[in-house]
């Protein structure tokens, strides 16, 4: 969890971008209000945001992502 451009750029450089996933605290209101907010904010590919956004937790559930997107 990152509350910073620094920090979440800081995270992508040191593990790669293929090992973050977005989550969230809901319902505690300890993160963003809109979760993305920030991912859209720095100036990534699409396709890094995608796998930031779903990609991730698609491998990491072993689900095979083109049945849902």
């Amino acid at each position: 969890m990152t509350h910073s451009k620094e920090s979440l750029k800081y995270l992508i450089k040191t593990v790669g971008y293929k090992n973050i996933a977005l989550g969230t605290d809901y319902p505690f209101p300890l993160g963003e209000s809109e979760p993305g907010k920030l991912i859209e904010s720095l100036n990534l590919s699409n396709k890094i945001k995608k796998r930031i956004y779903s990609g991730t937790a698609f491998e990491w559930l072993g689900i095979n992502e083109k049945k849902y997107l």
